[in-house]
């Protein structure tokens, strides 16, 4: 429907040119506006996240070697009861008497004493809980045995929840608490720090231990061991393990619970797999359930990090529904002491510093509100400005708009009549701006003069078009977008006897053309095919490019040679006659249906020669074949008929025995022919198909070949690649690959190269059969193939081995091609399929 009315008056749902300029003043004007907002929060956002990354980095830094430090003193005071005299000389003598013990009666003894343990005796529970070492523990666990006058912080005596003593097979000699098990070689912390006699610290992991009683080695908390090896007097061999065991929340709270800053910001430590030993948010012992948090802050050197989450349950801040504040943390391992728990449990200690993103970015977010309000006073103004300067371009535009409306609508012509007064011509647009509003109108003016001038000439253009058409001697029919007709020549008229039906056009154009149902299904296909790859709505689309199955557009005026394979030929039977058809395009006014013409030309006659050509080629084929096989059997038959009469002579009884058997070896003769004439000699190749290798196929009939030519200084080359095996009848196959190398060898005439090659090429097996010899002309070439064809001598060649060759790999779905030059040599290329279902 057209989008104007009588008047030439655009409707009012597309005046939006005012519109369209404040939108374009308040973009120039907004958006250095946004782009300085995002600049200032970008750089500011940087700015806060680099310097709060190295500030938290060196708090984390100085957090973990305060941490280290006494972590190693409380290591090094430990450490003292490892090395005291008495422990070491009970030790030494509990080693030199369980070496009195063989293996058997060494279990036995600690059966038995695990046994009384866990019964409770009286006797083996005192001298392990009130002892003389029991008694030395607890003055080293008051700290009056290192220094009276400074004994142990109350902070480390607190948090020590267990500690014992055990010998050289984990047995307990001394402990502060009684409901520990007896023997502890098994448990890894006494491996770990024994290690094999050599010794060497151990921290473990964090254990939740339950119990009541602080001494008992079961408190209910979460700790960690440290375990010491005792060695010797002369510092050897472990003797003992000396094991402590600490409430991770008591012993690390002073060191982390006092750093906080802010309302968020503080410390925190972890292991190597997440898990908290001290957090003053997080209970100890909770897990870090970021999987992407964990490695981040968990590396063995310093520095600061961006995260997805905090590891505190919350997650990063949103800005305007983006996300852009991400947690800023910076992380330090505890040096020593990540180096014994690496060597205890394979996993370090880490601490890392942490503050909300909310709290820390707090700045961008005021500055962004301040931006943000003086940014919506801004655009106000610029609104304001917008309407005002809009209004002064508008309106003349409207009137450029309702003249270039009249003119594509055609009522040009009216109003062009309406201006012509007293002889003048009347300017249909008066706008009077000084500036390009005004030029533009000025040549408005000149194009509705010059319209009015070439538009009487169109119609004698059309006329002159129209006439073209109708010389052309094909039948051309022009089609809409419905498949009905809109235009055809004159021979489309006589071609389909329509001179006396009247006009045609607007009928479908299967009315006039009778086929059948199927082609006309087949031309409605590619119709359709053509407008979705070559039509848009309103033009042709010179640009795209037809599918697969979409026709050929050809020019049809321009000749095209003839293709030689049946399926690029597009052909239809109608009324006894055969067109051969081609579509094509046709261009029109915008707005309009876009056509799409057929040209049909008549192939009846050249259909009709065509044919007899064919049979006129099969009839000389049948005589040459027929020349040969006379050929081919007049010699031996000759020989037969002198033998004949010779024995109707001769008197010798031995004389008539060797004519007799020289007739029955031409007979044979004569037999073979007629055999592999006829194809006789693959059918009686009896056998299934089978997998078959086509490289020992060629092997084996290269032996064959070279014992027949023993003695010939040829040159045989292989190239064999790995093949997957062919299905094929390998007699059959053996006897095509004899005849092609033998007519290769015998080329050579022994001497040359022969080279051989196969290789697998997708779904398919090449072999090449390459020669040096003397290669044959071109006239010569196309007959290779011909029954009976040879240019050996009389006698050496039947001119049946390439025939029965060829017939045999086409049988197993496969293709041969010779290419030979004179004086370069010949080759020979074989394709195999690999999923042709063979025959036998």
């Amino acid at each position: 429907m057209d989008d104007t009315n009588r008047k030439g008056t655009p409707p009012k749902g597309k005046r939006g040119l005012r519109r369209k300029l404040i939108l374009s003043m308040l973009l120039v004007g907004t958006l250095p506006l946004i782009i300085g907002l995002v600049m200032a929060f970008i750089q500011g956002t940087k700015e806060i996240r680099e310097v709060n990354g190295e500030s938290f980095e060196a708090l984390a830094i100085e957090t973990a070697k305060t941490l280290d430090l006494v972590i190693n003193d409380e290591i090094a005071m430990t450490s003292q009861m490892t090395t005291d005299v008495e422990v070491i000389s009970e030790l030494e003598n509990r080693r030199d008497r369980l070496a009195e013990y063989n293996e058997q009666g060494l279990q036995a003894l600690l059966d038995e004493e695990n046994q009384k343990w866990t019964e409770n005796d009286p006797k083996l529970t005192e001298s392990i809980t009130q002892g003389k070492l029991v008694q030395l523990l607890r003055r080293y666990y008051g700290g009056t045995v290192v220094d009276p006058g400074h004994p142990v912080p109350i902070v480390t005596r607190s948090a020590t929840r267990g500690l014992f003593i055990t010998d050289i097979e984990g047995r307990l000699v001394a402990s502060l608490g009684s409901t520990l098990p007896y023997l502890h070689k098994e448990e890894p912390w006494w491996q770990g720090a024994f290690n094999k006699g050599v010794g060497q610290p151990y921290l473990g992991d964090l254990t939740f231990i339950e119990g009541e009683g602080k001494n008992d080695g079961k408190a209910g908390a979460y700790t960690f061991a440290l375990s010491l090896p005792i060695m010797d007097s002369i510092r050897y061999q472990a003797i003992g393990v000396l094991h402590r065991i600490y409430d991770a929340k008591e012993f690390f709270s002073p060191s982390i619970d006092t750093i906080q800053f802010g309302d968020t910001g503080h410390a925190m430590i972890i292991d190597g797999d997440g898990v908290v030993l001290r957090c003053p948010i997080l209970p100890t012992g909770f897990r870090l359930t970021d999987t992407e948090l964990i490695p981040l802050v968990t590396p063995m050197h310093n520095g600061w990090t961006e995260a997805p989450t905090d590891g505190h349950g919350g997650q990063r801040s949103d800005f305007l529904g983006f996300d852009l504040f991400r947690n800023i943390i910076g992380f330090a391992p505890l040096p020593n002491t990540s180096r014994i728990t690496q060597a205890s449990t394979g996993k370090g200690w880490h601490l890392f510093v942490w503050q909300s993103s909310s709290e820390l970015f707090a700045p961008i977010d005021q500055l962004f509100t301040w931006i943000s309000v003086f940014g919506v006073l801004a655009v106000g103004l610029l609104v304001t400005l917008g309407a005002i300067a809009s209004g002064r371009i508008v309106t003349p535009i409207r009137q450029l708009q309702k003249a270039a409306i009249l003119i594509g609508s055609g009522e040009w012509q009216e109003e062009a009549a309406k201006r012509i007064v007293g002889g003048k011509w009347q300017e249909p647009v008066k706008i009077k701006t000084g500036d390009e509003l005004e030029e533009l109108a000025d040549e408005v003016n000149k194009m509705s003069r010059q319209l009015a001038s070439t538009f009487s000439g169109l119609e004698s253009q059309v006329e002159l078009k129209t006439q073209v058409l109708n010389s052309i001697p094909d039948p051309v029919i022009i089609l809409n977008e419905s498949q009905e007709i809109q235009y055809l020549n004159h021979a489309s008229k006589e071609a389909f006897n329509l001179v006396t039906n009247g006009e045609v056009e607007g009928q479908s154009l299967f009315q006039i053309l009778h086929i059948d149902e199927t082609t006309q299904k087949k031309l409605g296909r590619e119709f359709q095919s053509i407008r979705a790859s070559y039509i848009t709505p309103d033009q042709v689309n010179l640009d795209s490019t037809p599918t697969s199955s979409t026709p050929t557009i050809k020019d049809p005026l321009h000749h095209h040679a003839k293709s030689d394979s049946s399926a690029d030929r597009q052909e239809i039977h109608c009324d006894n006659g055969t067109f051969r058809y081609e579509w094509f395009t046709v261009g029109t006014q915008p707005g309009h249906d876009t056509g799409i013409g057929i040209v049909l030309r008549d192939l009846t006659k050249e259909s009709q020669q065509q044919d007899q050509l064919i049979k006129e080629e099969k009839l000389a084929g049948l005589e040459v074949l027929t020349q040969g096989i006379g050929h081919e059997l007049n010699n031996p038959l000759v020989g037969v008929i002198g033998l004949g009469e010779a024995i109707q002579e001769e008197q010798s009884p031995d004389q008539v025995k060797e004519y007799a058997r020289a007739i029955v070896q031409h007979g044979r003769r004569m037999a073979s022919i007629i055999r592999d004439f006829t194809g006789q000699a693959t059918r009686q190749l009896k056998g299934k198909s089978t997998q078959v290798n086509l490289n020992e196929q060629v092997d084996h009939v290269l032996n064959i070949v070279k014992n027949a030519h023993e003695g010939s200084t040829l040159d045989i080359q292989t190239h064999y690649q790995s093949l997957p095996l062919l299905r094929g009848n390998s007699e059959e196959l053996s006897q095509a690959l004899t005849n092609i190398i033998t007519n290769a060898v015998q080329a050579l005439n022994a001497k040359g190269k022969l080279e051989i090659s196969t290789v697998a090429e997708g779904e398919n097996i090449l072999l090449t059969i390459r020669d040096s010899g003397p290669g044959m002309s071109r006239s010569h070439l196309s007959k290779i193939f011909d029954p009976f064809f040879t240019t050996k001598r009389q006698g050496e060649g039947s001119g049946l081995g390439l025939t029965i060759a060829r017939r045999i790999i086409q049988k197993h779905g496969g293709q041969i091609e010779i290419e030979s030059e004179e004086g370069v040599g010949t080759t020979c290329r074989i394709t195999f399929p690999l999923n042709h279902p063979s025959s036998p």
